[in-house]
């Protein structure tokens, strides 16, 4: 730890040295179960979930206590000075990562929501205005919207449905003809503003969105692109991508700590955006004498937070430089997923969602193994279950309830290895009857029971289930006593959790 605090740029490789293994000749391991013991995982946990919340390797928790202890040696020089030029290099770095053409035109959150979120609210929203969603749309972001359209009155939504299995094709189809509706309908003069992922949260799915983006773009709408899922999947190029806003999440496939994302917008797109949230001291009333805009300054610091997170992508990057690149993870996790996806549904004996592939990379989607009249219902307490039982048995996968069918959404990393497919989909095929056999003992009240999916997720807390007190792990699952307590809809939510 260096003990000179000067006001002169201070290089994050000078404040953090505990990161050897990346900067000696060390060659790193081969992609698979060799990288387990570089990651924090407690032993035998198979983690076949990186996308809700990514994974921290070693290297970069050991740098961020050093980053901790280099911030507590001095909390006003750190807060005053010391963390502005690492994090102007860390979004240096991610410019280039991400091909934006100036590293002010991307700035830190928190999180894809809360870049979504801030986005979204700085619009200023009349009455005849659109704000159009699709019903896979991710809940935070969902619900943000409907916010706007619950306390603004006379703005519109308009959901474009996706129902997968589908064709890139078909989508772009049915998405022009959407655009072409909505424009045509919208009272003139009025802004229409699109969210549109990247890659789809649930059902895990990269989607054309370069494409659809350009409908936007040729009909006069606004693009706000939801990429929580995207930096460490996917190659970017956002200079090209035509977007007016984009997001990513860096602690979910770039391995950075939580919460950490980045928003990318464009210098045109910076002049609707007046504020952060929270409204930052360096807020300048709009005027003659406003500039253009001061965004960039205002989301460097707009109170106190953990910089922490921020200043961790410069070591992820390094981390996934050593071990083979990102072209080379890309592949390896592509490939990986495929033939996951694909044993998973041998030994399940079901289907995988994209066998072509079209709309994979990283993550897939296979059926699970309820009968067909167990699969065409919607219980929130089903969800609760298969969550419970995976993680009591020391392994986790999403699932999810999409198109009348359950399925599971299982992400591949460096770290995991096809027996890992088969280990999971065995513990499914258990899990699923179990949770059959069950369900049909189960004593779960009929005032918690959603309606259908759809319906849970507009009113959760309708969709709540019961909790059975006797269940050792403490949480929802189908309820086969007379004793229960009904719980709030937060829990529930849980399990629809990307």
């Amino acid at each position: 730890m260096s003990n000179t605090q000067s006001i002169a740029p201070v290089p994050i490789d000078q404040i953090v040295k505990a990161t050897s293994i990346l900067h000696q000749r060390t060659i790193a391991p081969k992609f698979g179960h060799d990288l387990l013991p570089y990651f924090s995982f407690k032993r035998g946990y198979l983690n076949l979930n990186n996308g809700s919340y990514g994974a921290l390797p070693k290297v970069v928790t050991e740098a961020c206590n050093e980053l901790m202890a280099w911030q507590e040696e001095n909390t006003d020089f750190y807060y005053r000075i010391g963390f502005i030029p690492p994090l102007i290099g860390v979004r240096e770095q991610l410019a280039k990562l991400v091909g934006a053409s100036d590293v002010d035109e991307l700035v830190m959150v928190a999180n894809a929501s809360t870049g979504l979120g801030v986005v979204l609210r700085n619009f200023l929203w009349e009455s005849g205005d659109v704000i159009i969603r699709c019903n896979t749309t991710y809940a935070t972001v969902y619900k943000t919207i409907q916010y706007i359209h619950d306390v603004t009155p006379g703005v519109q939504i308009s959901e474009f449905q996706l129902a997968f299995p589908t064709t890139y094709q078909a989508i772009l189809d049915g998405w022009k003809k959407h655009i072409d509706n909505v424009k045509q309908n919208a009272p003139p003069g009025k802004k229409i503003v699109a969210v549109i992922d990247s890659i789809v949260a649930n059902p895990a799915a990269a989607m054309p969105w370069k494409e659809m983006v350009k409908i936007c773009k040729d009909a006069k709408i606004w693009t706000i692109v939801d990429g929580a899922h995207s930096v460490g999947q996917e190659e970017l190029k956002l200079a090209d991508c035509g977007a007016d806003f984009f997001v990513s999440n860096c602690h979910k496939w770039l391995n950075s700590k939580r919460g950490a994302a980045f928003l990318w917008m464009p210098k045109e797109s910076q002049k609707i955006m007046l504020t952060t949230i929270p409204t930052s001291a360096s807020y300048v009333t709009p005027g003659p004498d406003r500039p253009d805009t001061n965004i960039v300054s205002q989301f460097q610091y707009n109170g106190t937070i953990d910089y922490t997170t921020y200043l961790s992508v410069h070591v992820a990057l390094q981390w996934r430089e050593w071990v083979g690149g990102e072209a080379a993870i890309h592949a390896y996790c592509n490939n990986l997923a495929k033939a996951g996806g694909k044993l998973i549904a041998q030994t399940m004996n079901t289907q995988v969602m994209d066998p072509d592939g079209e709309f994979t990379k990283a993550m897939v989607n296979v059926t699970l193994p309820f009968p067909s009249d167990f699969q065409a219902q919607y219980d929130a307490s089903v969800g609760t279950a298969l969550s419970n039982k995976l993680l009591a048995q020391n392994m986790y996968a999403v699932t999810y309830y999409h198109n009348n069918i359950w399925w599971t959404r299982v992400s591949a990393q460096i770290w995991n290895e096809l027996d890992d497919f088969k280990i999971l989909g065995n513990a499914l095929v258990t899990i699923c009857s179990e949770i059959v056999a069950e369900h049909k003992h189960a004593n779960v009240p009929g005032n918690c029971k959603a309606s259908s999916f759809e319906s849970y997720l507009q009113q959760p807390i309708k969709g709540a289930v019961a909790l059975d007190l006797d269940n050792a792990l403490g949480a929802p699952k189908p309820v086969t006593t007379t004793k229960v307590v009904p719980v709030g809809y937060h829990t529930q939510l849980a399990s629809i959790r990307p």
